[in-house]
């Protein structure tokens, strides 16, 4: 139901953009959502392509602007939203090894701190990541479908209204912010947690390059891995790691 509920708010955004276009006879809009304003727009797309691992993209919309700049804008709940997709994959591309670190500081965590035996039940797994590499993150690179110029932040029903009079379209339950922004005033997290409600704590499980995968394989499903994302929101009582 999350990826229908993201979907349908980029669809949301898109026709929105586009409606506003067509009103003004195809002229460039302003678009406005929370402290931020874009002029200039004519077209507003689905970013078409993949990250280089095969995994999502970090853009979600392309804005199209009258002096043929391109802005890719990243859309996300309001509800834990996770800010950088592809797993451990898209985080290599980004900062290479950063992801094996992780995992091994969560692995040793459980192991030592903990006392998780096989078959235990797993928390989920944070780790604070430094100022040095929230950039990198939050704003991705061309190899992993970026870079992100801004994240817009808002319910997935979106609501907009239109002043034809201004030429503004305003998002009313949503903000964008720059990248780079973003990514200095939130402190963000990895999140590691499981696919599936029956994958178990599994010490010898670990993948081609020998990384610990922590969980094993769900005997449901068959999903033989966590999955990490990247948050800007934690429960106070969150199992968090040290990354630095």
């Amino acid at each position: 139901m999350a990826g229908v509920s993201a979907e349908r708010q980029e669809t949301s955004v898109i026709k929105a953009i586009k409606k506003a276009i067509m009103s003004n006879d195809k002229n460039p809009i302003t678009i406005v959502a929370g402290k931020t304003t874009i002029s200039d727009v004519i077209e507003a797309e689905k970013f078409k392509y993949r990250q280089i691992s095969g995994s999502e993209p970090y853009t979600d919309v392309v804005l199209y602007l009258s002096n043929e700049k391109t802005l890719n804008l990243s859309l996300k709940g309001e509800e834990a939203p996770s800010l950088a997709g592809g797993g451990l994959r898209g985080l290599e591309i980004a900062i290479p090894g950063i992801a094996k670190k992780f995992m091994t500081e969560a692995y040793e965590n459980l192991i030592k701190v903990q006392k998780l035996k096989v078959g235990d039940k797993i928390p989920d797994v944070y780790g604070k990541i430094s100022s040095r590499d929230k950039l990198k993150i939050v704003i991705g690179n061309k190899s992993m479908g970026g870079p992100i110029d801004y994240m817009y932040i808002g319910e997935m029903n979106v609501r907009s209204r239109y002043d034809k009079e201004k030429n503004v379209l305003t998002f009313q339950n949503g903000t964008l912010t720059d990248s780079e922004t973003y990514a200095k005033t939130h402190n963000l997290y990895f999140r590691l947690r499981a696919r599936r409600e029956d994958q178990r704590f599994d010490p010898e499980a670990k993948d081609n390059r020998g990384v610990p995968k922590i969980y094993g394989k769900s005997p449901s499903k068959g999903d033989s891995a966590g999955r990490i994302v990247v948050t800007d929101q934690i429960p106070k009582t969150a199992l968090i790691v040290n990354m630095i």
